[in-house]
């Protein structure tokens, strides 16, 4: 129940954020680079009988990836995605085979991109390798995916995603959720460049703000009352991956505690949005 209010705030952030964005100059390669948290379903977590024991299932994954993306155009473009993910096993699990049953996994996919203002949708396909023989694919599977993502600003990604295996008539899938930083690697074009040098300098009067205005003062107090839900919320996420990273090493940690910070982080950045939305229709309203 928890972890489907936790995807559907994610979910619902992803949709929000898509418009309070605004737009961007257009690159044609980008990468991001974040960790991941997955949460195995299915028969995968709960009554894994494909590995072997009725009782077996693995709770959580941990891990991150890296993706290329090289945009055809605004709306589309093609991408190269690998990482990894180590999949721990229950503590029934463990009991039930008397060994390590953890495992790791590394997909290498190939998808398509397609953008509508921040909002993206990626389908996936590939092969994904195995680590240790602890699943009934052995060396690797094929795959495929979807990811559902939003650009929280310029530098920060937030997504969601789906995966699933196939092979041998045996089937696993995880939900994923990803917070990625972004980057430009070719930012310097010199065709757009060249293009920017031909055009005519315009001669319109640049807009003007009425700064004494309480419209002005309502835009200024929005606008921060955003970049701090931000300025926390996406570090206290950050922290909360890195926190679940470490409980893997570590009994002492318990699971609530990155679990809240992971919430809480989520929740905070998506607060930070409606106060983006009321910052920049009160600047708006402010023009002279």
């Amino acid at each position: 129940m928890k972890r489907g209010a936790f995807l559907f705030l994610l979910f619902s952030v992803l949709f929000s954020v898509s418009y309070a964005q605004e737009k961007r100059a257009f690159q044609a390669s980008e990468m991001c680079l974040g960790p991941e948290y997955a949460i195995p379903v299915g028969d995968f977590r709960k009554n894994n009988s494909a590995y072997g024991f009725t009782e077996a299932g693995y709770n959580y994954g941990i891990g991150g990836a890296v993706k290329y993306l090289h945009r055809l155009n605004k709306l589309y473009g093609v991408l190269l995605q690998t990482g990894f993910i180590s999949y721990h096993a229950s503590k029934s699990s463990l009991a039930v085979a008397g060994g390590n049953m953890h495992f790791t996994s590394i997909p290498v996919k190939l998808g398509v991109n397609a953008r509508y203002r921040s909002f993206f949708a990626e389908p996936q396909f590939g092969f994904t390798y195995f680590t240790g023989n602890n699943t009934v694919y052995q060396n690797g599977s094929t795959t495929y995916g979807l990811t559902i993502g939003s650009y929280i600003n310029n530098r920060i990604v937030l997504s969601g995603n789906y995966e699933r295996w196939n092979k041998g008539g045996f089937a696993a899938s995880h939900i994923g959720v990803r917070v990625a930083y972004r980057f430009f690697p070719g930012r310097f074009n010199l065709a757009d460049s060249l293009k920017n040098a031909r055009v005519t300098p315009t001669t319109e009067h640049p807009v003007r703000y009425d700064k004494d205005s309480e419209y002005w003062r309502k835009h200024k107090t929005f606008k921060t009352l955003g970049w701090v839900s931000i300025g926390v919320g996406v570090p206290l996420t950050l922290l909360g991956f890195v926190t679940a990273i470490a409980s893997t090493e570590s009994d002492s940690i318990h699971p609530s505690a990155y679990q809240w910070m992971l919430g809480s982080g989520i929740t905070l950045s998506a607060s930070g949005i409606p106060f983006f939305i009321f910052s920049h229709k009160y600047k708006k309203m402010a023009r002279k």
